[in-house]
């Protein structure tokens, strides 16, 4: 069957990568999605793995509508009994770009009420619409007169992964992180580094990696579940033979640490639930005090953009981390996400690499800063200078 695949813009290559290993087949990428030929196993086992995905949509019909009436018209022909039962909830959830509705959510509301009418006729019951944690969800994508209506696997966003106990303010989204993390080319073999962790999600998901674990192995609910055709066995094996329990010793570290102590005490709390201890940890530090381990590695933070400093305090920011990469980081790639690009010429080093992603509604820069040991001529031509 054809599954659609959704991820953030930036890191649709990445999530090809993901589906490559899986052993997905015809993977065609797209802006924000990746198409890929799978069967339930496939299905069931992206939701689990995939550290990249949104949510994983199982297109249920496309077709061309003339104007409203032929629309709603081409609802009504659907059999909803196939995708769900009368007494389960659901919502309908999509994206539309069309001069047909003035009003977006018109389509939506459109098949809302089909869904409803579907089963009142059928055996006298209309199910019931839950926006917040319903059993079965329906997608709708329009472009012009154009439309694919999908039922959403995944349920909830799979960045929920079900292990965060607690969060800073505007934490990094866990699907971000992880993209973030693959972007980077880290190797985990290495030491990996995040001076600014927060409540820890950088820090977790690259030890959910370097362990071999499923990014979604604590989530308990995927909307799959409640489907009519759900294989509760073929689930049950796919999440047993999943690896759970990391590796006593990696043969590197994976740290992070942050100035404010309530969210360090959230991110141990965080990978406690996992667990991770003893592959990841954190500390109370400023990042102008902290050492990196020995042997080099790679270094990625996510900085205050501004939004609560002023332009002198953020600039000052930005300083003191270039200086901490000059001084304290040889032998490591250090990245840098941000949307302060005023900010970014403060750290006082030239990227070697730019590459665009968002951060929720930001349009954010991901720079690459090779910090060597010893000279650039050292460096690149093997002598001293």
């Amino acid at each position: 069957m054809k599954i659609v695949a959704k991820t953030l813009y930036g890191f649709e290559n990445v999530l090809a990568d993901e589906l490559k290993e899986l052993g997905a087949k015809s993977i065609k990428i797209g802006n924000r999605v990746v198409e890929f030929e799978g069967d339930k196993k496939m299905l069931y086992t992206t939701n689990l793995w995939l550290r990249t995905a949104i949510s994983i949509l199982v297109p249920i019909k496309s077709f061309s509508f003339r104007d409203e009436k032929d629309l709603k018209r081409e609802f009504s022909k659907f059999n909803f009994s196939q995708y769900m039962t009368p007494n389960k909830t659901f919502a309908v959830k999509g994206a539309v770009n069309s001069p047909e509705f003035s009003y977006t959510k018109y389509p939506m509301l459109l098949l809302k009420d089909a869904i409803a009418d579907f089963f009142n006729d059928k055996v006298g019951q209309r199910p019931s619409v839950d926006t917040k944690s319903p059993h079965v969800v329906f997608d709708i994508h329009i472009s012009q007169n154009d439309c694919t209506v999908s039922i959403n696997s995944s349920g909830a966003p799979l960045f929920q992964r079900g292990y965060r106990k607690g969060t800073g303010l505007a934490p990094l989204n866990e699907v971000v992180a992880a993209g973030l993390i693959y972007l980077s080319g880290w190797d985990m073999k290495s030491n990996f580094v995040d001076i600014m962790c927060g409540s820890g999600t950088l820090p977790i998901e690259a030890a959910l990696m370097a362990n071999g674990i499923p990014s979604n192995i604590s989530r308990k609910q995927y909307a799959f579940m409640n489907w009519p055709d759900f294989d509760k066995q073929l689930w049950q094996d796919i999440y047993d033979e999943a690896p759970k329990v990391p590796k006593r010793d990696l043969g590197f570290t994976i740290v992070g640490s942050d100035t404010d102590g309530d969210v360090i005490l959230k991110a141990r709390d965080n990978v406690k639930a996992l667990p991770l201890s003893k592959t990841v940890s954190f500390e109370v530090k400023d990042f102008k005090d902290a050492v990196p381990p020995e042997d080099g590695g790679t270094l990625i933070c996510n900085p205050p953009y501004g939004e609560r400093l002023d332009d002198f305090a953020i600039w000052d920011v930005y300083k003191d981390m270039g200086d901490f990469f000059k001084k304290q980081c040889p032998g490591y790639t250090c990245w840098v996400l941000s949307s302060n690009f005023d900010a970014f010429k403060r750290i006082e080093l030239k990227p070697s690499k730019k590459i665009q992603v968002y951060n929720g509604s930001l349009s954010c820069d991901f720079r690459k800063y090779d910090i060597f040991k010893g000279s650039m001529i050292e460096h690149k031509y093997g002598v001293k200078k």
